[in-house]
C-alpha cells in the first residue's frame, strides 16, 4: 500500500472483524466488495463515535492486504498538514478515502479540489469514499456542482447500535484491556451513564486505569466509587 508523505497512522485494531455491525450489514458488504475489486462511490455519514473512521481505516487495511499491486489513500481531513493541492495527485490511486469532510468543506478551495478529484476518479473507474457528520443535502456548499456530485454517491447513514449491541461491544473492549465486565456491571453502566459510544468507551478507559491502580476487579461498588455515583 502506498501512502501519502504524511505522518498518518492507522489503528491496528481497525478491522472489519472488530466492527460491531448491528444493522449496517449492507454497508459492510459494499466495503468488502471494493476490496474484492468492485469500484464504488460511497458517502457515509453519522454522529460522532458511530464508526466512520474505523470503517475507512478497516477498508484501507483490507484493501492493501487483498490488492498488494494497487494503491489506496486514506486522508483524515482533521490533519492540519493536509492542503487542497494534495488531492491533485490522488487520481493515480485506485481507491481514495476522505475522512471527515466537515473539517474542510467550508473552504471553497477544498470544495473545488474535492470536485475535481471526484470527476477524475469517476472517469477512470476508481473508488471514492467520503465520510461526514451530515448528509450531502445538509452541507453548506458554495460549489453547487459538488453537492450534486456528492448526492449522486451511494449515501449511507450508519445506524446506531441498540443497547444489547453496546453491551456486547463494551465487554469486547473490556476483554481487550484484560478486564472482566460482567453482564450485571455492563447493564449498570448503560443504566447510569450517557449511552453514546464515545462516552461509554471513555468511561471504560477511566475504569481500566482505576482498576490497574487499585488492583481491583470491576464491580458495581468499585464503579460507584470511581465515577462518584
Amino acid at each position: 500500500m502506498q501512502q501519502l508523505p504524511l505522518d498518518i497512522e492507522l489503528h491496528s485494531d481497525a478491522t472489519f472483524a472488530n466492527f460491531m455491525v448491528g444493522e449496517n450489514q449492507l454497508l459492510l458488504q459494499k466495503l468488502e466488495a471494493i476490496c474484492q475489486g468492485e469500484s464504488d462511490f460511497i458517502y457515509i455519514y453519522s454522529e460522532q463515535g458511530h464508526g466512520r473512521s474505523h470503517l475507512l481505516q478497516a477498508l484501507t487495511h483490507a484493501y492493501s492486504e487483498q490488492n498488494p499491486d494497487k494503491l489506496i489513500a486514506y486522508l483524515p481531513l482533521e490533519n492540519s498538514m493536509l492542503v487542497p493541492q494534495m488531492l491533485d495527485g490522488l487520481v493515480a490511486f485506485d481507491c481514495v478515502s476522505l475522512d471527515g469532510i466537515e473539517k474542510v468543506i467550508a473552504d471553497k478551495e477544498w470544495q473545488t479540489a474535492i470536485f475535481n478529484l471526484y470527476n477524475q476518479l469517476k472517469e477512470q473507474g476508481k473508488s471514492f469514499l467520503i465520510t461526514g457528520l451530515n448528509a450531502p443535502s445538509q452541507l453548506a456548499l458554495e460549489l453547487k456542482d459538488l453537492k450534486s456530485r456528492l448526492s449522486a454517491m451511494f449515501i449511507y447513514n450508519i445506524k446506531p447500535l441498540n443497547d444489547e449491541e453496546k453491551l456486547i461491544l463494551l465487554q469486547r473492549k473490556a476483554e481487550e484491556k484484560g478486564l472482566e465486565l460482567s453482564n450485571e456491571v455492563a447493564h449498570y453502566l448503560l443504566a447510569r451513564q450517557q449511552r453514546d459510544l464515545p462516552t461509554l468507551l471513555g468511561i471504560l478507559d477511566k475504569l481500566d486505569q482505576a482498576s490497574l491502580q487499585a488492583k481491583r476487579k470491576l464491580t458495581i461498588p468499585f464503579i460507584k466509587e470511581v465515577l462518584g455515583l
